[in-house]
């Protein structure tokens, strides 16, 4: 009675081992997930994140992680999932044969996913126990927080890690008995080596691919940074997505039929079976390959954008602030310009700091709504954002001051600079008056000239003097003598007890001077942007090695589903002469052809999404185009080799599986 009550777990434990080359793949990849999963759990459940300084950053990118990881590993395991329980439906029908029924599969099933549910929840929480604080002082050095901090282990995410891994384990038993369940044993012998229908109607459903797969690039090269670049690069990655998906399936079927036809080219007894072989598969192929294709994308996309954000971050926090302390005052000359200097060194000689890049000037500020080369301000223009700007308004005499230049003006010329894409007119208007632009000014250093921002540029206009400045004011329905503004900004270290203590004494001193309006030291802020994308490096680089393993487990299981199905094929055209060199050379080509594919598309979506992807990260101030063309060309290199060698081992694999090669 106890051998019968052990023997439906006995087999279960039994078809794990036996069967580890299909099993050992699934349970190493929910290990990983599981892992992850509770890391990141660990580090939201721990206390210390809501105390720590800067932790709110790192701990809002951690959930949005922790969520996006959830998403993910629902339907990745229910996919890898499908190719366990194909690879087993002979296996199970051969036990119905032999007597064995459906509920006592059902219990074996039960009891192989329980085996399986212990190793993985085993394995994930000893490797989170093991690693998880290595981890979380990893993500407090990259977003640059204390890292002597005290790391609890929650019970809390160890049930959750358990319940959540137990809702993946239920819903892919519940569907592995619903397909065992609702077929014979005849058809469950069969099923693993069923073939697929050529899909129809191919060639519109090519045509249809080539255009959205175009329309998607066409949107991904003509993005603008404005405010429709979020929403332009979804549809985008949508439409390439979907396009990719029409043309691993119809567009390659398509090829094939047209190879068919050729006579030269397909009665030669390698390209014969290569093309017939996967015609009749291709549909099935295409899922994989658009896969493998699309998370191929994504992993390199993520690794250069992560890593490009990090190692640009200077220059990132740089075209955020102009200068990280500024102090203002209401008036043109409301203070001593150089008492305010003298005062400001001799405080910095106290604390033993040196104020860098200082800079002081006088300016009018307003808002000017901007339409074929007409600034104009006016009621109908109020909701019109995207097409209204700052604009900046000095004298002559402040900017060559300011710049250590000596340009002149005549009355009615002014010199012109744009934040963003070239002004490229010889004259402004300003209201109804035209003035020339004497000269559209390169670079400044009262702002950074970024070419690609469309949507957040403004303007700095230098008029002759300060009558001249009067007047264009006064055409943008802005008296200047109420709104001038004195502006003095420097740069302090970031770090450090002398900068902070300078700054309060510079801070308390400037509150006490007639006109004051504000200090405002940036540092914080740049010490949060720093944080920040210290934390979405963290994120970028653990969603990276999750697109890459989801990668790598579709591609292996890919070559030992279609291993054993060519099996049995391969072995009857060799019993009708076809020769080992012949079945070897029909291999490589098919197996060359069918992950080439995905690699040159993945490089092709990553070269068309180049510009999309500088232009998002434009959103965040990063304007480094060389350093992210560098990071994009050394991890497509690196990824090409890592993606051939992992190939090839595989490949490997179908070789061994195909002719039982030693």
């Amino acid at each position: 009675m106890k051998q019968k009550r052990t023997l439906l777990p006995r087999m279960a434990a039994t078809n794990i081992r036996k069967n580890g080359s299909t099993y050992l793949p699934f349970i190493g990849i929910s290990i990983f997930a599981m892992f992850t999963y509770f890391v990141f759990d660990l580090i939201l459940k721990n206390d210390i994140m809501y105390t720590l300084p800067k932790g709110v950053y790192a701990l809002v990118l951690v959930q949005i992680g922790f969520g996006l990881l959830s998403v993910i590993m629902v339907p990745f395991l229910y996919y890898t999932n499908s190719f366990l329980i194909k690879r087993r439906k002979r296996e199970l029908g051969l036990y119905s044969i032999l007597g064995l029924e459906k509920k006592h599969i059902g219990i074996m099933m039960f009891w192989e996913s329980l085996i399986i549910y212990g190793i993985v929840i085993g394995g994930a929480i000893g490797l989170g126990l093991l690693f998880s604080r290595l981890i979380f002082l990893i993500l407090l050095n990259l977003a640059k927080m204390p890292v002597n901090v005290e790391f609890a282990i929650s019970p809390r995410a160890v049930t959750d890690v358990m319940a959540f891994y137990a809702f993946i384990t239920g819903l892919n038993l519940f569907v592995n008995l619903v397909q065992v369940g609702r077929t014979n044993p005849v058809e469950l012998m069969g099923d693993s080596r069923r073939g697929e229908k050529t899909p129809r109607f191919t060639w519109l459903w090519s045509i249809l691919g080539l255009l959205t797969l175009g329309e998607g690039y066409y949107r991904a090269i003509t993005a603008k940074l404005d405010s429709m670049i979020f929403i332009d690069f979804f549809l985008a990655v949508f439409l390439v997505v979907v396009g990719t998906y029409f043309l691993f399936t119809s567009g390659s079927v398509a090829i094939l039929k047209m190879m068919k036809k050729s006579k030269k080219l397909f009665y030669r007894p390698d390209n014969f079976i290569t093309v017939s072989g996967m015609l009749y598969r291709m549909k099935k192929n295409a899922a994989s390959l658009s896969n493998i294709c699309v998370f191929s994308t994504m992993v390199i996309i993520t690794v250069v954008c992560s890593f490009s954000v990090y190692l640009g971050m200077d220059s990132i926090v740089g075209s955020r602030f102009n200068r990280n302390v500024q102090i203002s005052f209401i008036g043109q000359n409301p203070v001593d310009r150089e008492a305010l200097r003298a005062q400001a060194e001799s405080l910095a000689g106290q604390y033993g700091v040196e104020p860098e890049n200082w800079l002081d000037y006088a300016r009018v500020k307003l808002s000017a709504h901007l339409e074929d080369g007409q600034f104009a301000v006016s009621q109908e223009f109020a909701t019109d954002y995207e097409n209204t700007f700052s604009v900046k308004l000095i004298t002559l005499e402040e900017y060559n001051r300011s710049e250590g230049t000596s340009e002149s003006l005549e009355p009615g010329e002014v010199l012109l600079f744009s934040t963003g894409f070239d002004f490229g007119r010889d004259t402004v208007l300003f209201g109804e008056k035209e003035f020339t632009v004497k000269k559209e000014l390169d670079s400044s250093c009262f702002g950074l000239k970024v070419e690609s921002d469309t949507f957040d540029r403004n303007y700095l206009v230098v008029c002759a003097d300060e009558k001249e400045l009067a007047e264009i004011a006064g055409l943008l329905n802005t008296d200047a003598a109420d709104n001038w503004t004195y502006l003095c900004c420097f740069d302090l270290p970031r770090e450090g007890e002398e900068a902070d203590g300078f700054s309060a004494a510079m801070g308390q001193y400037v509150s006490g001077l007639d006109g004051y309006a504000g200090f405002t030291d940036y540092r914080q802020n740049l010490r949060d942007t720093e944080s920040m994308y210290g934390s979405l490096l963290f994120i970028g680089i653990f969603f990276g090695l999750i697109f890459l393993i989801c990668l790598l487990i579709i591609m292996y299981y890919k070559q030992i589903t279609e291993g054993f199905e060519d099996q049995k094929n391969f072995e009857i055209m060799q019993k009708v002469g076809l020769s080992d060199q012949e079945i070897r050379r029909t291999i490589k080509k098919q197996v060359k052809m069918v992950f080439l594919l995905p690699l040159g598309g993945a490089l092709l979506h990553t070269a068309m999404a180049f510009k999309m992807i500088f232009l998002l990260l434009g959103g965040i101030n990063f304007y480094e185009k060389n350093l992210l063309l560098g990071c994009a060309l050394v991890t497509a290199f690196a990824f090409a080799i890592f993606y051939t060698l992992f190939y090839r081992k595989t490949s490997g694999t179908y070789y061994r599986i195909v002719k039982r090669l030693e």
